[in-house]
């Protein structure tokens, strides 16, 4: 089981945050370099980390790294069916 690090931009579009499609890596340095980027051009930025299987399918709970922004509360995006 590998680590992702994964960066979900949010942008706010009539009265709803939308996610934009995540961005993985595999170095949380890199996922938190981007996240620092990206906070510049989405309403909001969230970068976490996850433990994951990608072959059976299996994540745990993500780790919440960093916040730029408005984004939602992780249950409301299902984080943990990355992949």
């Amino acid at each position: 089981m590998g680590t992702l690090y994964v960066v979900q931009g949010f942008h706010e579009m009539d009265g709803d945050v939308v996610a934009d499609k995540p961005i993985l890596h595999g170095l949380e340095q890199l996922a938190l370099t981007r996240g620092q980027i990206l906070a510049d051009h989405f309403d909001g930025v969230l970068v976490y980390a996850q433990a994951a299987d990608v072959d059976r399918g299996e994540y745990s709970e993500p780790v919440i790294l960093a916040k730029y922004g408005h984004v939602p509360h992780p249950e409301q995006q299902s984080l943990g069916r990355t992949g």
